[in-house]
């Protein structure tokens, strides 16, 4: 072979060899599951606690206590509407083309915030089609798919509860506050807690702080765990003052947040309340298992005709409206951390925590790309309009169990598998109990 044939052959491999290697890793998107957490809503209570520690007056809200308000209902819309312009790109749906409604399946738990959800997601995703929203196996008057617990379905073991809280908390609460005691004091600024009614008969010279003024505990019991004291109702205000930024209240906070620094200061407590009942494994993987068990059914072929939780199976889209805790859980059942960018709360509103399937070409192995996508603070407060141009944030996140990768970081569909069977609570699924 002369050198000039030499070099062509050579130049001929190496220009064919990358489009040889790209056509042989080809993916194609097959099915998705969303799981979301509802709108914005309205507090889920007003306690005379929360009034006891400021001499502010709270705002009234247009809805009822945990309602989705009207303006949740939009912003959820922009986020069904950007799905549908992303799966439409994707080739997962056609443009114009209404897919049936085996093709879309919604399922919302029980309240008005996570059905209207439901509804706003659907309006936005594709307004002109007809499409249902499907409703939850119900047991005891609760709805087990999101939360077994409550449910009664399946029960923890108080002592193993503790246990685990309190060596995540880093030994015992007090070492929790104080490790957060810097956040807590600009939740007392916010408030003017020294203005309070917890101050007002202060012995001079002793300061007086949410965590002395609220001592931490921790209540246990065998169908839920909850901080009281100061953690707990800071988890709780700290998340209200985002609703409030979310809503586009007037006055958030009665203006005493000024900077991106201290949104993710004070929102760090309730990211921090979450990461220790709701992200700790052990509890983590019991609530977390009906909804485990219907994501990897929803993903895996093969399951044709069959009707799992109201929906005929495969969906190429499911939707299921819930809440934080169930992003949450999920999250800590399978070991994936996160921290948003631009969204102080690691579970804002309408955030979607999304699974895909793709499928690889060559030899048609099944793959799985998990996400969360959300709204950042600003893009809710100024009611963005959401394209693929303008989009809402994707965080792609790891499984890091996971023992097989492809080159996009996806893993596989065995893999997941096997993650899922490890860390689900047989005793808390619903497959054979909603009968």
């Amino acid at each position: 072979m002369s050198d000039i044939n030499r070099i062509v052959y050579l130049t001929v491999l190496l220009i064919s060899f990358p489009l040889h290697a790209q056509h042989f890793s080809r993916l194609t998107l097959e099915s998705v599951v969303i799981v979301s957490r509802h709108g914005v809503r309205a507090p889920t209570k007003f306690t005379p606690l929360m009034q006891r520690v400021t001499p502010n007056k709270w705002p009234v809200w247009e809805v009822p206590y945990g309602w989705m308000t009207p303006r949740g209902g939009q912003l959820v819309s922009f986020m069904g509407r950007y799905q549908h312009l992303r799966l439409v790109n994707e080739g997962l749906f056609q443009e114009g083309k209404c897919p049936t409604k085996d093709e879309v399946s919604v399922l919302a738990d029980i309240d008005q915030r996570t059905r209207k959800t439901g509804e706003a997601f659907l309006s936005g995703f594709m307004p002109s089609c007809s499409l249902a929203i499907h409703d939850p196996p119900i047991f005891n008057k609760k709805a087990p798919l999101f939360n077994p617990i409550k449910a009664g379905v399946c029960h923890m073991d108080e002592g193993h509860v503790k246990l685990g809280v309190l060596m995540r908390a880093g030994g015992s609460l007090e070492h929790f506050t104080q490790k957060n005691q810097p956040a807590f004091s600009v939740l007392e600024n916010v408030l003017n807690f020294a203005h309070s009614d917890f101050c007002k008969n202060n012995p001079p010279g002793k300061s007086c702080t949410l965590i002395n003024a609220l001592p931490a505990g921790l209540q246990v019991h065998r169908d839920n765990v909850s901080l009281s004291g100061a953690p707990g109702l800071a988890s709780m205000l700290t998340e209200i003052f985002l609703l409030q930024q979310a809503q586009g209240m007037s006055h958030v906070a009665w203006g005493k947040i000024s900077s991106r620094e201290e949104w993710d200061q004070l929102l760090s407590l309730h990211n921090a309340q979450f990461d220790l009942l709701q992200r700790m494994p052990y509890i983590a993987r019991h609530r977390a298992t009906p909804l485990l068990d219907l994501i990897l059914m929803a993903l895996t072929p093969g399951n044709k005709g069959k009707n799992v939780d109201g929906i005929t199976l495969p969906a190429s889209l499911l939707f299921i409206a819930g809440h934080d805790t169930n992003i949450a859980n999920i999250g800590g059942a399978l070991g994936m951390k996160w921290q948003l960018s631009g969204q102080p709360d690691n579970t804002p509103p309408g955030g979607e925590l999304v699974f895909e399937r793709w499928v690889r070409i060559s030899d048609n192995t099944q793959w799985i790309k998990i996400s969360i996508v959300y709204q950042t603070l600003e893009q809710m407060r100024n009611m963005s309009q959401l394209s693929l141009e303008n989009p809402p944030v994707q965080v792609d996140l790891a499984l890091p169990a996971c023992e097989e990768q492809n080159e996009q970081q996806m893993c596989s569909l065995k893999s997941v598998h096997k993650i899922i069977q490890s860390v689900r609570i047989p005793e808390c699924s619903i497959c054979s109990k909603h009968h």
